[in-house]
């Protein structure tokens, strides 16, 4: 499927900053503003320039009480209300905007969440007129009329199938109509999308079997609920899985609503604008979509990651706070939010948050695979390797699936790998192979670590070659299949798999590093240190100074790449 390419249209966020010192532009001057105001406004920019982003909400929100009709401070406010979450400064707002006919693409959506949020039937429809008139949005408003005319008691029909028409609302239609159908009694028709979901088994349709086998426990049929789940291919989807087995319902049953089925376009088209680097987008619809959603776990974790996206952390992490334990979102939540922790640099707080969350269920695998990764990012290779030697103990005894097992082994010999225990490494990558053989991640790491060290070197191609085989869009695959040729000698072939291999990654210092070697190799002098020079920008730790020396001296043996 291909991706969904929205434009974002946001002159705010782009328009030039009055900060401290400079003139007031003749735009702002011009509307009459008062003194206070324009105070405000230099004291919010002053806050936003300290990354005083809660305190710069504050002002903007005392300023647009001084001056409901100041359109320059309220783009900014609205700008500044996505970033720290403050969804009623950001309607505020977004209202004067429109009232003033200077409203983004983008606005109509934060009018029609909290419209549709407040049962303001009249408002929704007005937010979709005018979300129409902006066009960029415009694909979403079959499905805004539907779950609107769905909320109101309304036949919907001829609402969805107006989506039909545009190549990009197509994209959402199936997932849309799914739950339409669970929302409004036609289960039939919901049953009949829903098996071809399951047996396509896609990554990206998870979510709806969630919310579908949710909507079937909460209606008291479990053997539905649990058909949706049968592939268990994500860790929603297990955990959902094991909890109707055990026969919990209370916080794990729930019927789709027209607010579960609007909110999930909005958090869907956010998780996108995310893949495409849209963050301000993705923020501002993963707000719509909580707003709608209200108190909603798959919500709070759309919108912790839209934060994270964001780079801002801090709120990351107290929306994947908000996914409790009887969630299926509970270990993605925890892994999420543990994650935004090592990124902060709170190593400690995110092992404190681990421990706690065993301390609470001591007999989950998920959880110390959790605390190996986190040790990793420590450095703790040793430590993290005992985490996964545990998880594995416990996995055995619950009989996770081989896959599950694999990814385990996996990660258990990374750690060893990367911790100096060889060949015990060694013995585990092969273990996670002989589980999932033909895995090409697997078989990418088995191949190079073993390259690495330059032993069993058949084998070790063999393996690349046959991750190649499998993944050959994968840069870092292709850069391991460019260093094996060069490792043993095939030069030429090393050239063509390395500069493949940088086309999909430029600035990564491995793949320069190893294409500096093999041009310097075949005689092409100029462009290895060139290579290296790239490598150099983004290397860190000894492999700066290696870089730094190749490019003085040249290749040396004892200069070679890992």
């Amino acid at each position: 499927m291909a991706e969904v390419q929205i434009i974002r249209i946001c002159s705010l966020s782009l328009c030039a900053l009055v900060l401290a010192g400079q003139a007031i532009s003749p735009a702002l001057a011009s509307r009459g503003d008062s003194a206070s105001a324009l105070n405000r406004y230099v004291e919010a920019r002053l806050a936003e320039s300290s990354n005083e982003l809660q305190t710069a909400a504050t002002i903007y929100a005392e300023g647009l009480k001084e001056q409901p009709d100041n359109v320059m401070l309220a783009g900014k406010a609205y700008v500044n209300a996505i970033e720290v979450g403050n969804f009623d400064l950001a309607a505020k707002a977004v209202g004067i905007m429109q009232l003033n006919g200077t409203a983004n693409p983008e606005m109509p959506l934060i009018h029609f969440a909290e419209a549709f949020a407040q049962r303001d039937w009249n408002g929704a429809s007005l937010a979709i007129a005018e979300l129409k008139s902006l066009n960029n949005f415009a694909f979403l408003a079959p499905f805004l009329e539907g779950w609107l005319e769905s909320a109101r008691g309304r036949n919907t029909g001829a609402a969805f199938a107006t989506a039909r028409s545009s190549e990009t609302a197509k994209y959402y239609l199936e997932e849309q109509l799914i739950l339409h159908g669970l929302a409004n009694r036609r289960e039939r028709e919901a049953k009949a999308l829903l098996a071809q979901v399951i047996e396509r088994n896609e990554p990206r349709m998870a979510p709806v079997r969630v919310i579908a086998a949710q909507h079937f426990w909460a209606q008291n049929d479990p053997a539905t609920a649990l058909a949706i789940l049968k592939m268990r291919s994500s860790a929603a989807e297990l955990r959902l899985f094991q909890k109707i087995e055990a026969g919990q319902k209370k916080n794990v049953g729930q019927k789709v609503t027209p607010a579960i089925g609007l909110a999930f376009i909005f958090e869907r088209l956010s998780s996108d604008l995310a893949v495409q680097q849209a963050q301000f987008l993705s923020l501002v619809t993963a707000q719509a979509g909580k707003r709608v959603a209200g108190d909603s776990d798959y919500a709070d974790l759309v919108l912790g990651r839209a934060y994270a996206a964001a780079e801002n952390h801090d709120l990351a992490i107290a929306e994947f706070a908000r996914i409790g334990p009887e969630s299926p979102y509970y270990l993605i939540g925890l892994s999420s939010q543990i994650a935004s922790f090592v990124t902060n640099g709170d190593f400690d707080q995110a092992i404190v948050r681990l421990d706690s969350a065993l301390a609470a269920d001591p007999d989950s695998p998920e959880l110390y695979i959790l605390k190996g990764q986190s040790l990793q990012a420590q450095g703790e290779n040793k430590a993290a390797a005992a985490a996964f030697e545990s998880a594995i103990e416990l996995g055995n005894k619950l009989q996770r699936s081989d896959m599950l097992m694999a990814n385990y082994w996996l990660a258990l010999g990374g750690a060893q790998e990367q911790a100096g225990i060889w060949p015990g490494g060694l013995q585990s990558l092969q273990k996670a192979n002989e589980l999932l053989p033909d895995s090409p991640t697997i078989l990418n790491y088995l191949g190079y670590a073993q390259l690495e060290r330059r032993e069993n070197q058949q084998a070790a191609v063999a393996a690349i070659k046959r991750a190649h085989e499998l993944r050959s869009d994968s840069p870092a695959i292709t850069d391991s299949l460019g260093w094996a040729y060069f490792v043993t000698g095939e030069h030429d072939r090393a050239v063509t798999y390395l500069e493949s291999a940088l086309e999909g990654q430029p600035q990564d210092p491995t793949i320069n590093e190893h294409l500096g070697d093999a041009y310097w190799t075949v005689g092409r002098l100029y462009e290895a240190r060139y290579a290296w020079k790239s490598a150099k920008l983004f290397a860190e730790g000894d492999d700066v100074q290696r870089l730094a020396s190749k490019i003085d001296l040249g290749l040396r043996p004892e200069l070679v790449s890992p």
